[in-house]
């Protein structure tokens, strides 16, 4: 029995990494060619940069294109910090911003993603903006 709970253990510890990573990388997809498109480049460079089939490509760079966000169902916030810090090792501008943007929670019969906001912006009469957010990435207010 011992061997399964170990077994058991890194099986959960896996899919929580996998899980995570696969969000990250959707989201990162998405900025990449975000930025190849802001630089001027091709969607053929852009592409063979990421080595990603063209068509992948071509469908991220219409304007207004939204794939629906993978949802990392098996993640937790240590594992998010862990893969974000991983991720962006080489840019402290980056690393500096280690938000997690979703909460887990397992309950009775089953388990709970919520999104978090990052914050909320109100445009004044004068046309300045007021951010305003909590500490947990809520709305304030």
């Amino acid at each position: 029995m011992s061997e399964f709970i170990s077994t058991s253990e890194a099986f959960r510890l896996a899919r929580e990494r996998a899980s995570v990573a696969a969000a990250l990388e959707d989201g990162l997809l998405h900025m990449a060619i975000f930025d190849a498109r802001e630089a001027e480049m091709s969607v053929r460079e852009t592409a063979a940069a990421l080595n990603v089939p063209k068509s992948t490509v071509a469908r991220h760079w219409r304007e207004g294109h939204r794939c629906p966000d993978v949802l990392p169902i098996w993640g937790s916030e240590g594992a998010w910090r862990e893969a974000y810090r991983a991720v962006w090792a080489h840019n402290p501008r980056e690393l500096a911003d280690e938000w997690v943007p979703y909460e887990w929670r397992d309950e009775q019969n089953g388990r709970i993603i919520k999104r978090r906001h990052r914050g909320v912006a109100r445009m004044s009469t004068d046309g300045s903006i007021d951010m305003e957010w909590n500490e947990d990435g809520e709305p304030r207010g």
